[in-house]
């Protein structure tokens, strides 16, 4: 340490050493920033039924470039003088592979899901895949977007437990000076997004909701407009509707929180539209054009739907649309 050195160098001297001291550290990289831990595992809350039963879980979690695979298994009950539960647990152990290729292993390979169950299923590893929510544990979250994207409909209605639209944050712009920074005035990561979803099916709602089961008839008395879809990758197919209305069939690819592809009214009507983009009912968020097909079979070869305005809740008894023609 300089305060420790028993010779005094010259002062010229130092501020050399000091101007090469700091061109190192100039050109020194920056440290990389931590990778999110990725989680991706069953979700009750979702309606979907545990293909393994109810005592049985799988769970993928990524970190730092390697991948575990667990599988739990609830046993019996053991007699005895106190409670006790048997329970089994196997880890597969994936070294720099991410999560989502280890998915693709696991339904492909014919030897990783029965060495991890323990047993040879016809079924393979196929249908517990379809029911995993995967979600970011930690991570370093991007700058705001710069660019504008459409608001919702003020006559939408909120689900948020008597707050009004305009006191729920922005996610796609800054931070307001004078704001706390929380984590909900922040912009979405991947994972927060619909494309970052795990395949399957879920149901959407406009505007913000509870972390909560909502009854179907609490949503109709509240109104609004409801997205039931299947993920496939990157494709959708789903049903918009009215909660007490009107519903088209809604059929493409998702990028962040927006789906373009095409429309189709289940009931076959249409209005005929050219180029310009026209707004599907009285709210914002589906947007259609290029009106195709014939008398009762019509359809929108082009729709955009922006779903950054709505919030996710249990998936309720319906199931998605299997196809939109």
């Amino acid at each position: 340490m300089v305060g420790r050195c028993k010779h005094v160098f010259p002062l010229a001297l130092f501020a050399s050493i000091a101007t090469v001291i700091g061109k190192d550290a100039i050109n020194q990289p920056l440290q990389a920033q931590p990778s999110p831990i990725i989680v991706c595992s069953y979700d009750p809350s979702t309606g979907a039924p545990n293909p393994l039963g109810l005592r049985t879980f799988i769970t993928l979690r990524e970190a730092e470039g390697t991948t575990e695979v667990s599988y739990e298994q609830l046993g019996a009950f053991v007699p005895g003088p106190v409670e006790a539960v048997l329970t089994s647990e196997r880890t597969l152990v994936f070294p720099n592979q991410s999560i989502d290729r280890v998915r693709q292993l696991l339904l492909t390979s014919d030897t990783y899901y029965p060495e991890l169950v323990g047993s040879d299923d016809p079924e393979g590893f196929a249908p517990v895949n379809s029911t995993l929510i995967c979600r970011a544990e930690s991570v370093a979250r991007p700058a705001a977007r710069a660019e504008p994207r459409p608001s919702a409909s003020a006559e939408l209605p909120d689900l948020s437990g008597g707050r009004s639209r305009s006191e729920l944050p922005d996610l796609g712009s800054p931070v307001p000076s004078g704001s706390t920074g929380s984590p909900a005035a922040t912009p979405p990561t991947f994972y927060d997004t619909i494309a970052g979803l795990a395949d399957g099916n879920y149901r959407y709602v406009s505007g913000a909701a509870e972390d909560r089961a909502y009854s179907e008839q609490e949503l109709l008395s509240r109104g609004g407009v409801l997205f039931v879809f299947r993920k496939t990758g990157d494709e959708i197919i789903g049903s918009y509707s009215y909660i007490d209305g009107e519903a088209i069939c809604v059929t493409g690819r998702v990028s962040g929180n927006t789906v373009s592809g095409q429309a189709y009214p289940f009931d076959g009507v249409t209005r005929d539209l050219g180029e310009d983009f026209t707004f599907w009912g009285p709210a914002t968020f589906l947007r259609v054009r290029r009106t195709r097909g014939d008398e009762g079979k019509r359809y929108y070869a082009s729709a955009t739907l922006e779903l950054n305005d709505f919030s996710r809740i249990n998936a309720g008894p319906s199931l998605p649309p299997s196809n939109c023609q």
